[in-house]
Parts: structure tokens; C-alpha cells; sequence
């Protein structure tokens, strides 16, 4: 009667139901060697991660680790004690060792008490804060021979500073003395030095020895500056036609009447550079170990390529009229003064009349007075010969085009190698489309300059593509513009 009004779900039935039970396996950690000393910081809580292995999570900040975090107070975070907890992996090692020592001594006191099995009771333990600390904590030497084992280290020096004062002292006398050093060339320059020889053969005391840096030329170019300066000599080449479609062309080098290489190529041009390269392996035997090797130079064409980081910071602590630019430009293979004042000229004062008008008049004890006129510019230096004059006005007239300007290395950078394509990288892309002709193969159409003039041709449309036309430019009626593109050079006051 009490059951009536109820529905029918909770209305028991007086039938006995089994509940259907749904078991699931997990497999989780062994926990072992528990420290009862080390507690949690606040804030975090250790859960069982679904690969069975505990997780520490921080509630508020949703951090999670797998190493037992710990809490540090004010203590130092560079020399302090390494709580055992934290380092999972070995804190299992050793408390399986633990208790494969506890089971140990259990067996032996069992084997002991045989007879009175009533006392085979485990002693009771009590440690202390400073026990567990010892054997819970790692020093800083302890915790490097375990990882050791696992990592690899590596011995660095330091400078330790008591304060940041001292810091910031060391670090202004290292800036002082580095301004005090001696300027050297740049790191990697490699330099050909020879003595020069008279027409006799006897070598030149006077001239002293010539000096050479392959960075950025030619084998040819290197080939013909040492036969020239070295031998007194001029290199000869002869051509022949071979009956090989690969390697159509020989050259050889003749020095006197002396045969001294042969090389072959798919051009005339790429013969002789093979050649002049054969050639500087017999004059120069240490060519192969100390200039750049084949795969550092252009592609079959023997120019070589101009390292892309030169360094130019010597330059930054020369002035521009000091007398040692044009020896330290020829050892770096940077454009000399003179070329330096070309470039200069043809960029700021157009294609129009660039006359640079020089002239020379000799002194008493062996000096020449060098006189060099550009525009409304006129420099007048002392030099030891006409070369040298030449070299050193070009930087009077630059000094005074450009008076803000203190040290040489702005100038390289305004007007040097970085500033423009260098021609001989020009004519290094152009010598890599004939050194794809050697790839040609009979009664079949070369897919090697197919691709190259595929490739050219997609950086011409991408070219063109990103100038876009902004509208036409109409000037102003009461404007007149110039009818031409250049200046005349003598009606313009560069001062």
C-alpha cells in the first residue's frame, strides 16, 4: 500500500537484481622510498598520469612537471643542496637498492630466529632532519658524476665578478685595449709575396718583393701578375681544336719558348683558364694548399669569388688621407683611392664631362710634387713616384668632396665592393652559362641551359612584377625641366 503512488522505477519489484560491475586495468607506478620529510609548496598536487607515471601540477598556473618540485625559500639558486625527489630516475635507483638491502637482512634475521619465530619483528627506525638531509640531498659534485653518465659536459672559463661595477670596469678596459692594439687584415687573407727581378735575371733589391692576393681574381689574372713581375716575362697561349664534343678547345701556356701546361674545356676562354691554373701548380707549388680550391672558385670559369664577409674594420680606424690606403686596399683587394673617386664622380655627378686633369713636377731630392684637379677641387701632394702621387691626391679630392666623412672604411662602403655588383661576378654568371656547355650531349638538347634560362626568366618576371606603376607624373607649367640626364662638371661648385 505505501508503494502506490510511487512510479513504477522506484517501486521495488522483490526480484533480486545483479548489478553489472565494469572492470578496468591500469598499470601505475610502483611507489617506493618515501620521504616523509620532503613536502609538497603550496599550490601544487601529484597525480597519476594515464602512462602511470605521477605528475605534479600547479592549480593556479596549470604548470606541470614530472620531476617532484621543491620549495627553495632564500636560498641560493646556484649552490644549494639538490633534494633527492627531484631527480626521479635515480631516486627510484636507489631506494630499490634500499630495499633490496632491507630484504636481505629480513631473510638473514629469519634464517637466525628460526627457532623462535615470535621474533622476527623489523627494529624500528628514527631518523632525524639532519640524517634525511644527508641522505636525501645531492651536492653539486654528485649530482655531475650521475649526469655524467648521461650527458655530455664541457669545461668553459669564467671571469667571476664580485659586483656589476666591476663588470661594466672590465668590460671598458677590454674596449680600451682593443682600441690600442695594432690594425692587422682581415681574418683569412692570404697573400702571394715573390722578390721582383731585373730584365738580367738578378733579383731587384730596390723593388723588394711584390706581393699578390688571389681573393677575387682569376687564375689567368694570378698566372699573368707573377709571370710579369716575377720572371719578366709574358705567358703566350696557343689553341687547338680537339675532335671531342665535350672538350672542343686546348691551351696551351708557353713561357719563353718553355711549354709549361696544357688544359681543355668546352671554350677557348675555359681552356685557358684551366691552363694558366696547371701552370701556377708548377711555378707555385703550394697553390693547392693555400688558395682556394676549385670548388671556392666560379664554376669552370676561374674566377674566383669574393668572400661575401670580408671584414673591413681595419679600415674604421684609418683616416682618409693617410698614406697606407692604397698598400692595405691592395692587400684586401678593395677598389684603390683612385677608383674609389671614379665611382664617386660617375654617381653624383652624372655621365656628363668627368675630366680628372693631374700633372707632375719633379723637386730636389728625389720628390715629386703631384698636382690633381677635379672640377673646383685642387690637391697637391708630395710622392716618391707617379703611381703613388696618383693614389694619394684621389684621396685629397675625396677628403674634400666628402668633409664629414673621417675614416676610409665609410668611403668603401659608400663607393666600394658592397656598394655595387663587383664586374667580375658579373662575369662569373655569365662564364657559368658557358660552362654548361661541357654538360651538352649528342643529338639531345642541353637540359642544363634549359634550366638555367628557366630560372633567369622567372627572376625577370618576378622583377617586373614588384614595379608597379604609382600614375604619371605631369610637372607644373611654370617648371622647366633639364633636357638632359647629366651635369656638366666645370659649372657645378662641389664645394
Amino acid at each position: 500500500m505505501l508503494e502506490e503512488g510511487l512510479p513504477d522505477k522506484f517501486k521495488d519489484s522483490g526480484k533480486n537484481k545483479e548489478h553489472s560491475i565494469r572492470l578496468k586495468r591500469k598499470v601505475v607506478l610502483e611507489e617506493i622510498g618515501h620521504d616523509h620529510f620532503d613536502l609538497l609548496p603550496e599550490g601544487w598536487i601529484q597525480i597519476m598520469h594515464n602512462s602511470g607515471m605521477p605528475v605534479y601540477l600547479h592549480q593556479k598556473s596549470r604548470v606541470c612537471t614530472m620531476a617532484r618540485p621543491y620549495y627553495l625559500g632564500p636560498g641560493s639558486s646556484r649552490n644549494h643542496k639538490i633534494p633527492l625527489s627531484a631527480i626521479p630516475c635515480l631516486q627510484y635507483r636507489r631506494a630499490l637498492e634500499v630495499e633490496k638491502k632491507n630484504k636481505e637482512e629480513k631473510e638473514k634475521l629469519s634464517v637466525q630466529n628460526q627457532s623462535q619465530p615470535e621474533l622476527q619483528l623489523m627494529t624500528a627506525k628514527i631518523e632525524t632532519s639532519e640524517e634525511n638531509e644527508a641522505s636525501q640531498s645531492l651536492e653539486a659534485l654528485d649530482l655531475r658524476e650521475y649526469c655524467k653518465s648521461i650527458f655530455n659536459f664541457k669545461t668553459i672559463t669564467l671571469i667571476p665578478f664580485k659586483s656589476w661595477a666591476d663588470r661594466r670596469k672590465y668590460v671598458r678596459m677590454t674596449k680600451d685595449l682593443k682600441k690600442r692594439q695594432r690594425p692587422s687584415l682581415p681574418g683569412g687573407t692570404k697573400l702571394l709575396k715573390f722578390p721582383t727581378q731585373n730584365p738580367d735575371g738578378t733579383n731587384s733589391r730596390s723593388k723588394g718583393e711584390w706581393i699578390i692576393n688571389p681573393n677575387g681574381k682569376s687564375y689567368v689574372c694570378i698566372l699573368h701578375e707573377y709571370v710579369q713581375h716575377a720572371l719578366r716575362k709574358h705567358p703566350k697561349y696557343q689553341f687547338k681544336e680537339l675532335e671531342n664534343p665535350a672538350t672542343p678547345y686546348s691551351a696551351t701556356v708557353f713561357i719563353g719558348d718553355m711549354q709549361y701546361s696544357v688544359g681543355v674545356g668546352a671554350s677557348k676562354k675555359q681552356a685557358k683558364v684551366e691552363a694558366a691554373k696547371a701552370a701556377l701548380e708548377v711555378l707555385i707549388p703550394e697553390m693547392k694548399d693555400k688558395i682556394e680550391r676549385d670548388s671556392q672558385f666560379g664554376m669552370r670559369s676561374g674566377i674566383a669569388k669574393r668572400s661575401q664577409n670580408n671584414d673591413i674594420s681595419i679600415f674604421d680606424q684609418i683616416k682618409v688621407e693617410d698614406p697606407r690606403v692604397a698598400e692595405f686596399c691592395a692587400k684586401t683587394t678593395e677598389p684603390p683611392p683612385y677608383a674609389i673617386l671614379l665611382t664617386c664622380l660617375s654617381r653624383n655627378m652624372g655621365l656628363g664631362d668627368i675630366k680628372v686633369n693631374y700633372e707632375m713636377n719633379s723637386k730636389k731630392h728625389k720628390e715629386d710634387e703631384f698636382t690633381m684637379t677635379v672640377g673646383n677641387h685642387t690637391a697637391t701632394v708630395t710622392c716618391k713616384n707617379k703611381r703613388d702621387g696618383k693614389q694619394r691626391a684621389a684621396q685629397a679630392i675625396l677628403q674634400s668632396l666628402h668633409p664629414n666623412i673621417t675614416y676610409w672604411g665609410s668611403l668603401l662602403r659608400m663607393y666600394g665592393n658592397r656598394s655595387i655588383k663587383n664586374v667580375k661576378e658579373k662575369k662569373q654568371e655569365e662564364q657559368e652559362i658557358t660552362g654548361l656547355q661541357s654538360k651538352a650531349s649528342l643529338n639531345q638538347p642541353n637540359f642544363a641551359i634549359l634550366e638555367k634560362l628557366k630560372t633567369e626568366m622567372l627572376k625577370l618576371k618576378e622583377k617586373r612584377e614588384a614595379v608597379k606603376a604609382k600614375g604619371k607624373f605631369t610637372p607644373p607649367e611654370n617648371i622647366i625641366l633639364p633636357s638632359l640626364s647629366s651635369t656638366d662638371l666645370n659649372k657645378v661648385n662641389l664645394s
